[in-house]
């Protein structure tokens, strides 16, 4: 029965395992790099939508306490933008994993949502057809007896 080295040993020498691992390091490099590209561009979106919250906060400038508000929430918007940006991908999705975890009831019902959320912007409401029984007809359409 070979051990760990012989085995390693015997990959190494054999183009065709040696050619899959290096399928597989360019494959991840690739998938790493589309990430971390990907976690930049929701960075900056998270980023703009604190910016707009900012913006919209400043169009309230006889009312101090609506505008303290519009401050504290795209404060907690950039925050998280900054947070998005700082955490690798792994951190992320442990995070994600272990609130899915603490409160799984929660992550139901979010899932839930944004399945009929997607649903309902896949499958646009068509109107429901009107039954020939309550269709109204036009007063032309109908024979009138002459008298």
């Amino acid at each position: 029965m070979p051990n760990g080295a012989q085995r390693h040993r015997s990959s190494a020498t054999d183009p065709k395992l040696g050619a899959a691992q290096g399928f597989a390091d360019t494959l991840r490099d690739q998938t790493q790099g589309y990430v971390e590209k990907r976690k930049a561009d929701a960075a900056r979106l998270v980023s703009d939508v604190g910016g707009a919250i900012r913006d919209t906060g400043t169009s309230f400038d006889g009312l101090p306490q609506l505008q303290e508000f519009f401050n504290q929430a795209a404060l907690g918007v950039d925050e998280l933008a900054e947070s998005i940006s700082r955490r690798s991908f792994s951190e992320m999705y442990d995070e994600v994993h272990a609130a899915a975890r603490r409160r799984p009831v929660l992550m139901t019902a979010a899932a839930l949502a944004a399945g009929f959320a997607l649903f309902r912007i896949l499958n646009p409401h068509k109107g429901r057809p009107v039954p020939r029984s309550r269709a109204v007809v036009p007063v032309d359409v109908l024979p009138t007896p002459d008298l």
